[in-house]
Parts: structure tokens; C-alpha cells; sequence
């Protein structure tokens, strides 16, 4: 089956989490990687962008998407309700944005 996922309010989403280049971003509705490369592409190389869906298609579209920016990409299969637990897993103290569309 092919992974159809059409981004929500974008560009509105984009301007208002107002990035951080160095800055760490959680997209905890992953699905096709939409939000998650606009985040992607404003980060620096010490951003860094943690994508979450519990959705196996989802994961598989938005890595290949994500792929130019897989250095400063961690995608997690979970639920976003476990976003505080998969941020401290990975060593983080917090995040500077959260996507959840």
C-alpha cells in the first residue's frame, strides 16, 4: 500500500515554532515527513529534528524523505504520548518545539 500524508497549516506551523537553528524539534505526528523537512532544512548542524509515529508506512515515507538531513534526524516508531520518554531515552533534557498535527 502506498503512504499518502498531506501536510496541515505548514507554513503557519513553521513561522510560529520560530527555529532555532542549533535548536531540537520534536514532530510527534511524523506520518510522511512534511513538517518534519521544513524543520529539517532551517536546523544547523547541531539541530537536531526527533520525528515520532507509531505508523510503520509513515516511518518508511518520512525516512526516505528526511534522508538529505538523516544526521540530524532520529525517527522513533512510538506513540506521541510517549514523546516525554523517547526525548529522555535519547539523552535530552527538553526540546525547543513541539509539532503535533
Amino acid at each position: 500500500m502506498e503512504f499518502n500524508h498531506y501536510s496541515v497549516l505548514l507554513n503557519e506551523t513553521i513561522e510560529n515554532l520560530n527555529i532555532k537553528p542549533d535548536g531540537i524539534y520534536v514532530d510527534g505526528t511524523l506520518g510522511g515527513g512534511g513538517h518534519a523537512y521544513q524543520v529539517a532544512s532551517r536546523l544547523s548542524e547541531k539541530g537536531r529534528l526527533i520525528g515520532i509515529d507509531q505508523d510503520a508506512e509513515a516511518i518508511a515515507a518520512a525516512t526516505e524523505r528526511l534522508e538529505p538531513f538523516r544526521e540530524k534526524v532520529t525517527l522513533v516508531r512510538d506513540n506521541y504520548c510517549n514523546a516525554p520518554a523517547v526525548v529522555k531515552s535519547l539523552g535530552l533534557e527538553g526540546v525547543d518545539g513541539i509539532v503535533l498535527d
